[in-house]
């Protein structure tokens, strides 16, 4: 952070503890230039955009006016399109006659004025938007459309108050909740009933009443008119309950202090925890946490687990039948795909093809807080005995899977899941039940044709089993946790929710979202922090280590390729990695359209098959016990079997063949040094040329054609192969493709006639050749393989999740960090460099050399 953004810290955390100028700190008097008007302007800033009572805050003593205050609070706060101010409802509705439909009606007007789109109501807003007023994505688009096309006819912009609702929208109104009366004008008791007389009479006379105390049909009467307005209260000793989120409104989100307090709580609540609890966690005010919790229950996006219903009286008659109508009012998710920020194209573009407004949801199967006649059985669950210290599992997952959720026309009961699971960024074990039935409909028979949409159906059938087994194996509780969710919270609040709450966590793998604080408490997943090149860097660390993989070239920003590197002569297809995509296969020919990635970042190429893509096989670590398993006996394994510790953590390494064996390396050693390309002198070059003339392209075919069995001289030829022409007068880029085609297939034919002579030499040598190489290794749950992923499941898990384990996980991957920090600090400096070593902790820094990996070794990449 800037030192202007931490002294503006400073000055609003002096706000909200209404320090004056008085007593202000020096350091910040300083910083302010000693300058009370800037300071007294900061406070009046800060009260309005966070919605600041007038009265015991400071904005009291700087501003003389309350009446203007709030007027112009209601006026910012519309055109920053922040939520209603539910907590100045006292002020605003009783005394300035302000309504939440009035607001959110202006807003809409402020918007449709000035062009603006729907997707520019943030999250929170745009569901209170039509909860009360009824405009969706939908309804505004039409009123939008009808503005614009009416407008050419008339000499004047319409006014969009007359496309707009004249009335609030119905609502759910819960029998727990207060209702006050409003602004109520001599006119306005003109057209009332006799019953809604009597119900502001009372109001009147003795104050807010519960509303379930009063008629049903009078409540909602004098709310769509306005008379009243309703407080939702919440005690530190309540608790909530987080359904299936209804009516949600997924357009952006705006990053302001009280929005970010929202989804704060959305993923540290549970069931067991206190109202109290998550302010200890968060560490925030507990009235801050109860204006929060009080607008999910508003929003019905929560639910009061305990309510003082009982000493409440007896309920009104009218309300015995409210459930009823609560559950046939059509719940919709109203999506905007561009706020999931997903990190696959592919998905994007899937996910805009349904995208196009409001989906039907069903009506959460569980009974509501308002059915009285269902009141003994809430009763019942809540004694039902819990060990509210009894630590959970968390299964961490990432926003790819949530989009995979979304996708396929799986069903609409599972959507409304996948939206909860993105934005509440949790579900407990206490709603697993339902979340398992949606899943149990997807069938992969209903998979339209393959690719991409059987992957969708794939990944939520895997996903299902993958929650039976974790429960049954582990017999516990099991929540699932988004990693970005996690990531937004601020790391000590995320320490102090993950301590109390779980035991240890288990991530699916691969994670495609980022760590950047190691967690404290311990976790099956990667050793490693994340950061926008972290996973490029470790395919080179488990290349080097392993000293096998496939031909790989890290470019470094702001390179330019004018030819296809020689470690790639021979592939026709090439394997690209870029940072937020995923990884991708290309023709080699078409090398130079990579120079367009590079204006932006880094880019990792690698070989990956000759006519075709390379062949993928999985395979999960610890190994099978006995000598069955041939894969553990792979060089690459046995080397990095030193490095990674692949019997106390578990995962699955990628192998492929690409159609050209690996030989690994020659001369084996786990520390990289980088030696400069200092080349040699024109004269030098001249007399060398001479003396030892290159041979063509034509004569190395021939020399490859005549090999029999000697492995050796293959290697040479094979490096032959891939030196360029000389760099001074270099012809135009040949035809990459057809040169491929030929040498490849005479290396194959050639290997194929290698003896077992050759084999022998190899193993003296410390050499082996391997016809599979290594790819990739990731550490968790696979959630697209079922063979790896049943065989974590079932047998792993069940052998690894010990107390014993446990216990070490951590130390072990620290140890496995060190040893994948110190090779980055090694591949950032050249040997004649004074080199600094990253730290655990600290952000992987970017590559600033060019990095080759060929020969089982990296070095630094001579530009050839």
């Amino acid at each position: 952070m800037s030192p202007q953004h931490n002294i503006m810290l400073d000055v609003e955390q002096n706000i909200r503890a209404k320090v004056s100028w008085k007593v202000l700190a020096l350091e910040l008097k300083k910083a302010l230039n000693e300058n009370e008007k800037r300071y007294e302007k900061m406070i009046l800033e800060y009260s309005l955009k966070n919605q600041l009572r007038y009265r015991g805050n400071l904005v009291h003593t700087i501003f003389g006016h309350e009446k203007q205050y709030y007027e112009r609070l209601i006026e910012e706060n519309i055109r920053a399109l922040h939520l209603f101010p539910y907590h100045l409802a006292d002020i605003v509705t009783k005394g300035l006659r302000l309504t939440p439909f009035n607001y959110y009606a202006d807003m809409l007007a402020f918007l449709l004025n000035n062009d603006k789109n729907y997707d520019s109501l943030p999250n929170f807003t745009a569901a209170d938007c039509l909860r009360v007023v009824g405009i969706g994505r939908n309804e505004y688009l039409s009123i939008s459309s009808d503005l614009k096309t009416s407008s050419p006819k008339l000499f004047f912009k319409p006014n969009p108050y007359y496309l707009l609702p004249k009335f609030p929208r119905r609502i759910i109104i819960e029998h727990w909740w207060k209702v006050e009366v409003g602004y109520v004008l001599e006119s306005d008791v003109q057209t009332l009933s006799a019953e809604e007389l009597a119900v502001l009479d009372r109001l009147i006379d003795y104050g807010a009443q519960t509303a379930g105390s009063l008629d049903y049909e009078v409540v909602h009467g004098l709310y769509r008119r306005g008379l009243i307005y309703l407080d939702v209260p919440i005690s530190g000793e309540d608790k909530i309950s987080i359904p299936p989120l209804q009516n949600f409104v997924m357009n952006r989100v705006s990053g302001d202090h009280f929005e970010s307090l929202l989804y704060n709580v959305f993923v540290t609540a549970d069931e067991q925890s206190t109202i109290a609890d998550l302010a200890q966690i968060l560490q925030v005010p507990l009235d801050t946490v109860k204006q929060a919790t009080s607008l999910f229950c508003r929003l019905n996006f929560a639910r009061r687990k305990q309510s003082c219903v009982v000493n409440a009286g007896e309920p009104h008659e009218s309300w015995r039948n409210a459930r009823r109508e609560q559950q046939n009012q059509p719940g919709r998710t109203i999506f905007n795909y561009h706020s999931l920020l997903l990190s696959q194209d592919s998905v994007e573009s899937d996910l805009s093809e349904f995208g196009r407004g409001g989906e039907d949801s069903p009506s959460p199967a569980e009974d509501s807080p308002g059915d009285f006649s269902t009141m003994s059985d809430a009763v019942r669950e809540e004694s039902v005995p819990r060990s509210p210290d009894a630590k959970r599992v968390g299964f961490v997952f990432d926003s790819t899977l949530t989009a995979f959720l979304m996708m396929g026309n799986l069903s609409p009961g599972l959507k409304t899941h996948a939206v909860t699971l993105f934005e509440v960024g949790k579900l407990c074990d206490e709603g697993m039940n339902d979340f398992l039935r949606e899943l149990e409909k997807v069938s992969i028979l209903d998979a339209d044709g393959e690719g991409e949409v059987s992957r969708y159906f794939h990944h939520a059938i895997i996903l299902r089993s993958t929650i039976v087994a974790l429960k049954n194996v582990l017999n516990t509780e099991l929540d699932l946790l988004r990693l970005e969710s996690l990531e937004a919270l601020d790391f000590k609040t995320r320490n102090r929710l993950l301590e109390k709450k779980y035991k240890f966590l288990i991530a699916a793998a691969p994670l495609s979202g980022v760590l950047s604080v190691p967690f404290t408490i311990p976790f099956f997943g990667q050793f490693y922090r994340t950061s926008t090149n972290s996973h490029i860097w470790s395919k080179l660390f488990y290349y080097h280590m392993g000293a096998y993989g496939p031909p790989s070239l890290l470019l470094t920003k702001g390179t330019v390729l004018t030819h296809l590197p020689r470690l790639f002569l021979g592939y026709g297809k090439l394997l690209i990695t870029i940072v937020h995509t995923e990884s991708f296969v290309l023709n080699s020919e078409k090398f130079a359209s990579l120079n367009e990635h590079l204006k932006n970042g880094c880019v990792l190429i690698q070989g990956y098959g000759i006519k075709q893509p390379a062949e993928t096989h999985y395979e999960v670590f610890p190994f099978s016990e006995g000598a069955s398993n041939s894969w553990s006996r792979h060089a690459a394994v046995r080397k990095l079997a030193k490095v990674l510790d692949l019997e106390r953590s578990f995962g699955y390494l990628t192998f492929i063949r690409t159609g050209v064996p690996d030989y690994g390396c020659e001369s084996y050693n786990e520390n990289v040094q980088l030696a400069r390309d200092k080349g040699k002198p024109a004269k030098e070059k001249v007399a060398a040329q001479k003396e030892h003339p290159k041979p063509t392209r034509s004569d190395t075919i021939s020399s490859i054609a005549s090999i029999e069995s000697d492995d050796a001289s293959l290697i040479e030829d094979i490096r032959r192969i891939r030196v360029e022409d000389e760099a001074d007068n270099a012809p135009d880029v040949p035809d990459v493709s057809a040169i491929n085609e030929e040498l490849v297939q005479q290396l194959a034919d050639a290997s194929r006639n290698a003896d077992s002579d050759s084999d022998s030499r190899e193993r003296a040598a410390g050499n082996r050749k391997e016809e599979w190489t290594l790819l990739d290794v990731h550490f968790g749950i696979p959630l697209f393989d079922v063979d790896c992923n049943t065989s974590i499941c079932q047998n792993i898990i069940r052998k690894l999740c010990s107390e014993e384990n446990i216990a070490t996980i951590q130390e072990v991957n620290s140890q496995m960090e060190a040893r994948y920090l110190k090779f980055i600090s090694q591949c950032l400096y050249f040997e004649d460099e004074s080199m600094e070593l990253v730290k655990p902790g600290k952000l992987v820094p970017k590559p600033r050399i060019c990095l080759a990996f060929e020969s089982g070794k990296i070095s630094s990449w001579n530009g050839k």
